[in-house]
Formats: C-alpha cells, sequence, structure tokens
C-alpha cells in the first residue's frame, strides 16, 4: 500500500484526518526541509536508503504520538519567536491575559490606527505629515522632533494653513486612496473572524471598511461628533458597528483635523464630557476592553480621557491591551512602558521597523483562539 492510500485509509478517522489539514502550514515546512533534522528513510536489506515523502504525511499515519510532539514543540518555538520572548518576556503574560479573553467570547473592541493602512500601501501617519510640512517650508528635523514630543494637533493646524485644508485634503486622497492601496495586505484582515464586533478607528482612509467589506462589512458606520447613542447601543447588541471616531477628511461638519476641530469636539479647557466623542469614550473606556493596533499611543486627546477613567476609577477600569512597537532607547522604552502603565494599557511590544509583527500576533491569536 502505497503512502497515498495509507492516507485515504487513515482519512476514515475525520478528526485525525482533520488534524492533519488543520496542520496545513506545519507540514509544509516540515515536507519542504524547513524544519531541519528530520528525514524519513527505508532501509533495503543491503543497506541502502530510500526517502519516504512527503514526510508529513508518511509520520501522521504511522506514528501519530511523535507527529502531534514535533507540531507541539514546532508550535511553542514559533510561538515564542512571535510574541519576542527574548527581548520583551512580559509579552507571554500579557498575550495570555488577550487570548483568555477572546477564548471567553468577551467583549473586545479594536481601536484601530492609521499603522494598521502602512502595509495596504498607505503612508504612515507621522510620515504623512512629515513630508506635508516639509513640502510647506519646515525643517524636517525639527518637525520629526515635535512628533516625539505629541505636537500632532500644533503640527498639523500649521500645515494646513501653510498649505490650506483644501490643498491637504486633495492631495491626501492621491496618497491614502486608489488602485495602488491594496487593502488585503493590511493586517486588518487578521481581525476578521476574531473580533466580529464593533471597531473604532481615527483614521481618515478607508482601509479597514473594504478589507472588512470583502468578507462580512460593517452593518453601519457612526462618526464620533454624532449625538447619539448608536454606537453604544450595537456594542450591547453584539453588532458589528465602526465608529469612525475623528469622522472622514472630505466631510468638515464630522472631521476632526485641525486645532479648532479639536477643541470643537474634545472642549477648549481640558475635556469636556457633554460632547459626544468624550461622553462616547468616557463609556467604552470605562464599560469594555479595548484592543489598540496600529497606534502611536503618545498624545492622542482620546489617552487624556483614558487617563481620566483610569485615574477616577482604576479599581473597575477593564483591561486595555495594545500590540505596541517599543523604542530602541532603554530609558525611553522605560518612559513609554510607565506611559501605558498609567494609562491602563497593558502592552504586546515588538521591535521597532518589524512591521509585520502585529500581523503575526493577531495569526497566533486566531490560531490559537
Amino acid at each position: 500500500m502505497n503512502l497515498k492510500d495509507l492516507l485515504s485509509h487513515y482519512a476514515e478517522h475525520a478528526q485525525e484526518s482533520q488534524e492533519y489539514k488543520t496542520n496545513e502550514d506545519f507540514n509544509k515546512r516540515l515536507d519542504d526541509g524547513d524544519i531541519e533534522g528530520f528525514q524519513l528513510v527505508f532501509r533495503t536489506p543491503d543497506g541502502g536508503e530510500i526517502p519516504i515523502a512527503p514526510i508529513s504525511a508518511a509520520l501522521f499515519v504511522s506514528d501519530i504520538p511523535t507527529y502531534r510532539q514535533l507540531v507541539k514543540d514546532d508550535f511553542l518555538l514559533r510561538r515564542r519567536d512571535i510574541l519576542a520572548l527574548d527581548d520583551f518576556p512580559t509579552n507571554e503574560g500579557a498575550y495570555d491575559k488577550l487570548l483568555s479573553m477572546v477564548m471567553q467570547n468577551a467583549t473586545v473592541l479594536p481601536f484601530v490606527g492609521a499603522g494598521i493602512s502602512v502595509a495596504a500601501g498607505c503612508p504612515s501617519w507621522s510620515d504623512y505629515i512629515v513630508s506635508q510640512a516639509v513640502r510647506s517650508g519646515m525643517e524636517e528635523l525639527d518637525v520629526r522632533q515635535r512628533l516625539k514630543q505629541g505636537q500632532h494637533e500644533q503640527l498639523m493646524d500649521e500645515v494646513i494653513n501653510r498649505l490650506s485644508i483644501d490643498v491637504f485634503r486633495r492631495d491626501f486622497t492621491t496618497q491614502f486612496e486608489g488602485g495602488r492601496i491594496t487593502p488585503s495586505l493590511s493586517p486588518a484582515t487578521e481581525l476578521i473572524g476574531l473580533f466580529d464586533g464593533s471597531y473604532i478607528t481615527t483614521n481618515f482612509d478607508r482601509v479597514l471598511e473594504r478589507c472588512h467589506a470583502e468578507k462580512r462589512g460593517f452593518e453601519e458606520k457612526v462618526v464620533g461628533k454624532e449625538h447619539t447613542g448608536r454606537f453604544l447601543k450595537a456594542i450591547y447588541r453584539s453588532e458589528k458597528y465602526l465608529l469612525k471616531l475623528h469622522g472622514n477628511i472630505d466631510e468638515q461638519r464630522d472631521r476632526v483635523l485641525t486645532q479648532a476641530e479639536y477643541v470643537a469636539a474634545y472642549g477648549a479647557v481640558g475635556i469636556d464630557y457633554s460632547l459626544p466623542i468624550p461622553k462616547t469614550l468616557n463609556r467604552v473606556f470605562g464599560s469594555f476592553t479595548v484592543l489598540f493596533v496600529g497606534c502611536s499611543l503618545i498624545s492622542d486627546r482620546y489617552l487624556q480621557i483614558l487617563r481620566e477613567v483610569r485615574d477616577a476609577d482604576w479599581e473597575f477600569l477593564p483591561e486595555h491591551f495594545a500590540i505596541l512597537n517599543a523604542p530602541e532607547d532603554t530609558d525611553e522604552f522605560s518612559a513609554r512602558d510607565r506611559f501605558m502603565a498609567a494609562h491602563g494599557i497593558t502592552p504586546i511590544w515588538f521591535s521597532d521597523g518589524e512591521w509585520d509583527r502585529p500581523a503575526e500576533i493577531l495569526k497566533l491569536l486566531r490560531l490559537e483562539r
């Protein structure tokens, strides 16, 4: 009986057959020699050896305990690598907490930032601000330093005043929309099926919407400045709504982009909780777990709301998570870690520049849930 017949015979056991298919990635890497040190051979009486292929199928039908152990060992190694535990040992505990919530079908709201759209072909928001600032006559080094200090709103205001909002809006569409943007390449695709409730985004681009439209689109989109409780009701009903927190760039009434628009949306002196955005976020942060993905989490106004919610009632605050790039400088990293803790955010770190890592972490969540 050849290997193909053996595998067909073994497929009568539905559970084991499905198990083999589930391990497709492992099987391929084992068969291709990417997992080194393993070989199956048939020894002939004269001392000759005939390789048996594919290794994974032969091992599966002949010695399933060994096959399962290899799959387990390989997964643990890959898990350790994906979570970068050698560099960030606290990642394991943070990830396991998030995984436990996912496995229990707890309500987790993805809060999606501009970083999630970079893989789809969009520039990062910071890089885009820099490019527009330089175009308007500002010095690049000065602009980057101010961004590190959290002066996003002030810089945006200066750039728009120099270029005009019409020019800024027109050029935004050429960089963030069009045929060269491929939403399917975004890590946002890994969120589909993992979190099927409501989402929040500060993005002006439409990568997130287009990703989900190809699978199961959002039932409705709500903008942050609407005087409505529809989004909160959708969360409680487990409906798939998208809250466009800062609106769309081409809709001035609901947009939050310039400093004046931020003041109108969040308040002139401190946070005004009578306004729709602060009121909604106050309820969200105080009631549901949020997972920040693709967010810089440096000085955004919504972080001030989160900090105030935490300070007011930290014992009852739901745990929030972030998949976040880590600064290379040790002191800067420690400062960022303290900042996250002060806002009630548990980070899952990845090294700066490894922009494919958020997608890998989300894939791991999908695999283990």
